[in-house]
């Protein structure tokens, strides 16, 4: 791949079922881009379901989040089963009951999206690009033995097994997970969550040129 070529892809960071935010974002993207997702694309907002309609009526990418382990483990058992979580009752941390609230009377596209979230990568690479959920540079070596770790570990969770000389890596790890007031570059990482659900906003950064472009959230995604 041509330097040139990392110039259409933007990473997005945590949407949390704010689809107008993330509408808007993705209209003031130049043309021809290529969003991709960190993850994170249900929960908390108000419209979890339209969200992943968006991304799979417009072929998007996106790595798997833990939300998505969340929405995947509990949504059948809450909406078909009517066993309940942590996740599917009032705990706003969870945010899983707004989730469920999206998809009344929608169980067959329910079940379509618990199936589109299942075969979602854990990661991605683009050139020396790492893309994941969760801060993933620490386990970058065992990226396909850790994969829980690439999407709940944090920047600030300064753990015995990170790998050792994961500050001298090579590659730049793009990450969500944690949101930030502000994208957050490091030497090589960039924490891209700005906190969309939280009313802050919804950030892209461009692979080639840094370049940032955000969103600042509109409030019916949230109240």
């Amino acid at each position: 791949m041509s330097k040139n070529d990392l110039k259409k892809y933007w990473i997005i960071g945590d949407i949390h079922g704010c689809i107008f935010t993330l509408e808007k974002l993705i209209d003031k993207l130049p043309k021809g881009s290529n969003p991709i997702f960190v993850g994170d694309l249900v929960d908390r907002g108000n419209y979890s379901k339209e969200v992943i309609e968006f991304v799979i009526e417009n072929n998007y990418q996106s790595v798997f989040g833990n939300h998505e382990y969340l929405m995947f483990n509990y949504a059948r058992d809450a909406m078909i089963r009517n066993i309940q979580s942590m996740w599917s009752m009032s705990n706003k941390s969870y945010g899983g009951l707004k989730t469920l609230h999206s998809y009344a009377n929608s169980e067959n596209t329910l079940l379509k999206h618990i199936e589109f979230i299942e075969k979602l990568p854990k990661y991605l690479e683009i050139d020396n690009y790492f893309i994941t959920h969760g801060f993933g540079l620490p386990y970058y070596k065992r990226r396909d033995t850790f994969s829980k770790d690439l999407y709940t570990n944090r920047l600030e969770d300064i753990s015995l097994d990170w790998e050792s000389s994961w500050k001298d890596y090579k590659v730049i790890n793009v990450f969500g997970h944690t949101h930030y007031k502000d994208v957050k570059f490091g030497k090589n990482y960039i924490g891209i969550d700005t906190g969309a659900v939280f009313g802050n906003k919804l950030s892209a950064v461009n692979l080639k040129t840094k370049e940032i472009i955000s969103q600042k959230t509109i409030k019916k995604d949230t109240k």
